[in-house]
């Protein structure tokens, strides 16, 4: 299973962590891995390039984890937020498609 936690403060995000595997096909063939990833790395350059943000992250085999800098700007959080949003739609589209693959909680 692939569990998708995240943070908020106040609202706004601060940190996303994405873990583990789906399991739904074999290594190289896992749609739904694919798909997770894909939204998670976007979000995580989406930060990068388009925000200019420069994000805490920790990333290797079955693991991303991203921390917002707790300085940022007020509209740059309110932006970061709106992307994260966006990755979630895409993960509860995802969800929704292939039940069970996926658990996202926030706190």
């Amino acid at each position: 299973m692939i569990k998708i936690r995240i943070k908020r403060n106040a609202g706004k995000v601060a940190q996303v962590t994405v873990s583990g595997h789906a399991g739904s096909a074999p290594k190289g063939e896992d749609l739904i891995c694919a798909a997770v990833s894909a939204l998670a790395q976007s979000y995580l350059f989406s930060l990068q390039r388009l925000l200019n943000i420069q994000v805490g992250t920790d990333v290797r085999e079955g693991y991303l984890s991203l921390t917002l800098p707790a300085n940022l700007p007020e509209r740059t959080v309110e932006d970061a937020t709106l992307l994260a949003d966006s990755m979630l739609i895409g993960m509860d589209e995802i969800n929704r498609s292939y039940p069970g693959f996926l658990e996202v909680t926030e706190e």
